[in-house]
């Protein structure tokens, strides 16, 4: 019998096989949803569907932009035969058969082949067969062994795709046992095991794999090695003189097969050996690298329902300004104060430091002070020991130990507690410190980013907020300016918004009324950016047709009290960053709006540690 494939011979994955399963419709696509996933920003998200129909392969175009071809004719739906050739985008696609053993039922004849030896498989690392060595000189291939199964670990830790495991591991394989056909099967979403990868790439008399011998080992949870005496086995095996074929067991159950066959001299006990255990480390690769790809997933769709961006949006000159600081200050290693108010995206402003700053290959941690007990703040923070207090049963490592060598976010930094903010000072001025209830020292690398939407200058008035924080964490200050005075962008967002909210709720015709568009550029939001992307996920839901209405938005005042304070030097720093953030900067028209000298504007700009404009 046969199987088909799709083979990305030009593109990203290039050389990656996907056997496509005739009792589902195979969905091709850059989305990670799709069956068969083409890295090719000219693909749509589902670009087209493969499906077996009337036993014939058919391919549809799916309404992508930029079309699908079939030897290189423009189609709207086609038949596929084998060596014909699929373009999407820049990706082409080779369609073939592959042939396989038919499956054998319970009651058909049992293998032919004598059964030399074999070895009972798993998913843990015990399954390795154990390599002992001697002293001799026959122990030398096994010492050899040992190295390249040593080498094969460390470098299958940095692969992360499967398609680079399974090259990887293949061509150890075939290089190692200098094996006729190396082969491996893998499960799709069905369960069933389906030719994944074979080398050699030959034709289609080459490419074959025993399908009764998968089946065997499937179900017995075996490694086994067959031997044949060639012309006289079943099926596919009276081709080779040998054959090894090794399940790949993950939490109890078998995802995949590897085949290593032999056309003409026999395999070593050694050779077993070494398939085995190299089939652990593959098996196990493959595994980690699913799981990897099924996270990313699940991220990317995560990201899709919540409308939630990586990146800052805005090109007012506000926002540039900001931008070019996040540029500037993440070079640095010093700490970060960002202020702003509440849903101007703060978080956002800590993810873009991380990003462009040399620890961006090392974790970021958000945590909100503002969300911890007071009680619980240092054991959250700086982690405790077993029986610190009541409920500590195991210890804990707190944030600052998880963050090591990377960025911690403090977001709501003013909730903090004045010991926290003691143990704090401490961390920040380079010493260690002690979990709760312990006598070791701990000492960690982590930059710190701190946030608040309240003036911590008035807290250290109060003596709620230490002063020297204050001054330590302050080294970067970074002014998010709220919503309503950021021009221009208000718009760029509405769209923005609409336009994932109405394609996750499948209403790819509803608009905005001109009168509707009007009110969201006028109102004065302040809720930021967090209440415009609420409002509008609400209105895509609530609008009755396709035109979005004033009434389908839910705005509403919530009794913001305009003069929360009546601390002059409080409006007057407020005064002078609204008549900067009005004048893009300039200082000179910015006195002008204020009703001051330039000269007195720029002492008031050193007195409130302002960042001062270039001039």
């Amino acid at each position: 019998m046969t199987s088909a494939i799709l083979t990305v011979i030009r593109g990203e994955p290039l050389h990656r096989s996907f056997p496509l399963n005739d009792q589902i419709e195979m969905k091709i696509g850059r989305g990670g949803s799709c069956d068969v996933v083409i890295d090719d920003p000219l693909a749509s998200r589902v670009h087209a569907i493969v499906s077996r129909q009337r036993g014939s392969w058919m391919i549809r175009d799916c309404g992508s932009r930029n079309g699908t071809r079939v030897n290189g004719s423009k189609i709207d739906a086609a038949n596929l035969g084998d060596g014909d050739r699929i373009r999407i985008g820049n990706c082409d696609l080779r369609f073939s058969f592959i042939s396989i053993a038919g499956p054998s039922t319970p009651a058909g004849p049992p293998l032919s082949q004598t059964l030399v030896q074999d070895y009972a498989m798993g998913s843990e690392p015990e399954s390795m067969v154990p390599l002992s060595i001697g002293s001799g000189v026959a122990d030398t291939k096994r010492q050899q062994d040992l190295l390249d199964l040593f080498q094969l670990s460390i470098r299958l830790l940095g692969l992360t795709e499967p398609s680079a495991v399974t090259d990887l591991g293949l061509d150890v394989l075939m290089a190692r046992t200098h094996a006729h056909v190396v082969g491996l099967m893998w499960a799709d979403p069905a369960g069933t095991l389906l030719p994944q990868r074979v080398i050699p790439p030959g034709g289609e008399g080459e490419i074959m794999l025993s399908r009764k011998l998968t089946e065997l080992v499937s179900r017995e949870g075996k490694a086994i090695w067959v031997k044949n005496e060639k012309n006289r086995g079943d099926g596919v095996l009276k081709r080779h003189a040998d054959a090894i074929c090794v399940p790949l067991i993950d939490d109890a159950r078998t995802v995949g097969a590897i085949h290593v066959y032999r056309e003409n001299n026999q395999f070593s006990e050694a050779d077993f050996d070494f398939i085995v255990s190299a089939a652990s480390l593959i098996g196990s690769a493959l595994a980690r690298g699913q799981q990897q790809v099924e996270l990313q997933s699940s991220r990317q769709r995560l990201i899709a329902k919540n409308a939630v961006f990586d990146e800052l949006l805005g090109e007012s000159p506000a926002m540039l300004n900001l931008k070019d600081k996040i540029q500037r200050v993440a070079n640095s290693n010093g700490c970060v104060l960002v202020r702003g108010e509440s849903g101007s995206g703060k978080e956002l402003v800590a993810r873009a430091i991380h990003r462009a700053s040399p620890r961006n290959h090392r974790p970021l941690l958000c945590v909100n002070c503002a969300a911890i007990p007071a009680d619980l703040m240092e054991s959250q923070l700086f982690g405790h020991k077993r029986g610190a207090f009541t409920g500590a049963d195991k210890d804990h490592a707190g944030w600052f130990q998880q963050a090591d060598t990377g960025t911690l976010f403090l977001d709501e930094i003013g909730e903090m507690t004045l010991e926290g903010q003691a143990k704090l000072l401490r961390i920040l001025e380079g010493h260690p410190f002690h979990p709760v209830g312990s006598t070791s020292e701990v000492k960690v690398d982590v930059r710190v980013i701190a946030a608040t939407n309240r003036d911590l200058k008035e807290l250290v008035r109060e003596k709620r907020f230490r002063e020297d924080l204050f001054y330590r964490l302050s080294v970067f200050e970074l002014w998010i300016p709220p919503l309503r005075e950021r021009g221009p962008d208000i718009g760029l967002l509405v769209d923005i918004f609409l336009d994932h909210f109405r394609k996750q709720r499948g209403r790819n015709r509803l608009h905005l009324s001109p009168i509707a568009r009007k009110k969201l550029l006028e109102y004065h939001w302040p809720g930021n950016v967090r209440q415009l992307r609420n409002t509008m996920d609400s209105a895509v839901v609530m609008a009755a047709g396709d035109e979005i209405l004033p009434t389908d938005f839910g705005l509403h005042d919530v009794g913001v009290q305009v003069f929360d304070t009546l601390r002059l030097d409080h409006w007057e720093e407020k005064l002078i960053r609204e008549a900067l953030g009005r004048s893009g900067g300039n200082v000179p028209e910015a006195s002008e709006l204020l009703g001051i000298s330039r000269a007195t504007l720029y002492r008031k700009l050193e007195s409130m540690n302002i960042s001062r404009p270039d001039r």
